[in-house]
């Protein structure tokens, strides 16, 4: 009893003796259409844990320290408010990260209580990067501060002058491709409509596929199914550092199976690739994105020193998205301890690439 004591108290009395950091972090989500928050909990769950302070010495918390969409009380409500990233915000800001700008949904509100995000595309009420705040973002790195960005931002429904702002200062192109891992390609209720008919449009073939896969899509035009144990192998697509290692990513492990959306960007000359992702397919695989024109590797984090000072982080997936419990443990190597327990996952995980990659990359992002 008098060791369990100890193993507790220790690492619980070790994490109340670290001292807080003072920081401004901005964070933008404008795809809030429930009080769930799941677009940038997890990073608010890191910040605490880090014991992160606003300019008041207190936690940031998730369901109002932030920009964009602000749910209604009641699920299916329209948002009760919303608020774009201003000048002033960014330029106030010691770090400003853009989390999510795809939006809110009149289809988004239908599901009620059940709080599942329209597979129909329906009208906006509110999404895409405005040009004032792509110039805000850039005003930013100008003055010196982090900026950090991901997936979705270049995409719809953000305007192409926006988007063209934003890819400059980032260093990336998007070649309008994205994908995304399914644990069930025949799963109605997560499989997207419009991705399957824009599939069976361009291939002239029924979608009947069955089990896990990556599915790979540019505009409305072309559709690519990589099955595993198919096309692909099981962990199909994985995060692979760049050698010799960035210190950013020192504690973050090679190998780590990435499960969510991704988008395919080319690097420009003036950037430093930090993380790839990597493919593991067949040789059909390999053929298929082949014929697509499209790369076995492709950079997952990307780092753009400014004229200014700032520096950019561009992550090429939608790394904050986690439906993780916001319950916190105050003990120090928490987050060591479980990035090694989530090594013993066999099949693409969330939780595996929060803990293995996406905290101790973030950590050294937000602390240094």
């Amino acid at each position: 009893m008098l060791l369990v004591a100890v193993l507790f108290l220790l690492p619980w009395g070790c994490y109340l003796s670290r001292p807080a950091t003072e920081m401004k972090v901005v964070v933008l989500n404008k795809t809030v259409p429930y009080r769930t928050w799941v677009e940038h909990r997890s990073l608010f769950w890191l910040m605490k844990h880090l014991k992160i302070r606003n300019r008041a010495g207190e936690s940031y918390n998730s369901r109002k320290d932030y920009l964009g969409a602000f749910p209604g009380l009641e699920p299916g409500d329209r948002p009760a408010a919303t608020r774009d990233l201003a000048l002033s915000d960014a330029l106030g800001a010691d770090l400003v990260y853009i989390a999510d700008t795809y939006g809110v949904y009149e289809d988004d509100l239908k599901s009620g209580s059940r709080m599942k995000a329209a597979l129909e595309r329906s009208r906006k009420i509110y999404g895409g990067l405005e040009q004032s705040e792509a110039d805000a973002a850039v005003a930013a790195l100008h003055a010196g501060k982090k900026l950090v960005v991901e997936f979705n931002t270049l995409a719809s429904p953000t305007g192409t002058a926006a988007r063209e702002t934003m890819e400059q200062a980032l260093g990336v192109r998007w070649t309008r491709w994205v994908g995304r891992y399914f644990p069930r390609l025949e799963d109605e209720d997560e499989v997207p409509r419009w991705l399957v008919e824009n599939y069976e449009l361009e291939s002239d073939r029924p979608w009947e596929f069955e089990g896990a896969g990556y599915v790979l899509l540019q505009d409305d035009a072309h559709v690519e199914v990589l099955r595993v144990g198919e096309e692909s192998k099981r962990d199909g697509l994985v995060l692979m550092r760049e050698q010799p290692v960035d210190p950013v990513l020192n504690e973050a492990r090679d190998g780590v199976s990435y499960a969510f959306w991704f988008s395919i960007v080319e690097p420009s000359d003036d950037v430093k690739v930090l993380a790839t992702f990597r493919w593991n397919l067949t040789q059909e695989g390999q053929n298929r994105l082949l014929a697509r024109g499209l790369p076995m590797t492709f950079p997952a984090v990307v780092r753009r020193m400014a004229p200014g000072g700032g520096v950019a982080y561009y992550f090429a997936g939608d790394f904050a998205d986690n439906p993780m419990p916001q319950i916190q443990v105050p003990l120090a190597g928490y987050t060591r301890f479980k990035r090694s327990f989530e090594r013993v996952r066999l099949y693409p995980s969330e939780a595996s690439f929060y803990w293995r990659f996406y905290v101790p990359m973030m950590s050294r992002i937000l602390l240094d």
